[in-house]
Order: structure tokens, then sequence, then C-alpha cells
């Protein structure tokens, strides 16, 4: 959802990065670019409704134990990784910026598959349309 939502707002003239791979490397990534405020986009099941798409600013949230940094940079280090883990990851690492907002997405439909559903690109567009609201407004 995220990679289909950025390139339409690189189309669209936006400047759109698409990030995979670990937290560090994202990170990496991101602070090349030294932005001033960044917007973040991808799908995220939380448990609302499916295609909810909302918006917020992030806010850290540091850990209380030690031990929980390591266990929250875990999927970087098994490879994985989602907006979640990004999210986490920069509540531990040190941000590319203090003014980080997040478009997401509840997925529509949760199995596993390849390409976007009816459903899946109607989240893609409001996404789009939100991101284009918070870029005019910052």
């Amino acid at each position: 959802m995220g990679l289909e939502a950025g390139t339409i707002l690189q189309k669209k003239g936006y400047p759109a990065v698409e990030l995979s791979g670990d937290v560090f490397t994202m990170l990496d990534v991101i602070k090349s670019y030294n932005p001033k405020k960044l917007i973040l986009v991808g799908a995220v099941r939380r448990g609302r409704a499916p295609g909810t798409v909302e918006i917020y600013r992030f806010k850290p949230q540091p850990p209380g134990r030690p031990e929980e940094v390591l266990e929250a940079l875990r999927p970087s280090l098994e490879g994985r990784i989602s907006l979640e883990d990004l999210l986490i990851g920069l509540s531990y690492i040190e941000r590319p910026t203090e003014d980080i907002y997040v478009v997401e997405c509840e997925p529509p439909d949760p199995s596993p598959r390849i390409g976007l559903s009816e459903e899946g690109m109607k989240c893609v567009e409001e996404v789009v349309k939100r991101v284009e609201e918070l870029y005019a407004n910052l």
C-alpha cells in the first residue's frame, strides 16, 4: 500500500522515497535527505474498521527498561520490518527530525496477496489525499 501511494505521490511531484530494510538502513536513507519534516505512510493493523485512514503526529515512546530496546529492534535484526517497526525504532534511535507525521491505513484485507485489492486501492487513494492535505498545511 505504501509503495503504491509513494509512486502516485512522486508522479504528482511530491518528494516520496520508498523505504525498505531494517530500521538502521531506513534511518540512514531518511537522514541523507536532511528533512525538516517527515511524513511516513503505510498499512498497520490496529483493530480499526478495515480501510480506516488515520493521521497523527509521531510521539516517541522511550523504553521503560534498557532490555526493551533490544526487543524493540529485534525485527530489524531478523530481517522483518514494517511501518510499526520503524516507528518503534524511532522511539529508541536518534530521529532525523522531531517533526514526524504518520498517515496509516488499516488493511482492508489482511490475507497475503500479490497486488492490491479494490479496497486496498481505495485505501491508497485516501492516503494520497490525506498526505496532500497534510503537506499543504505543514
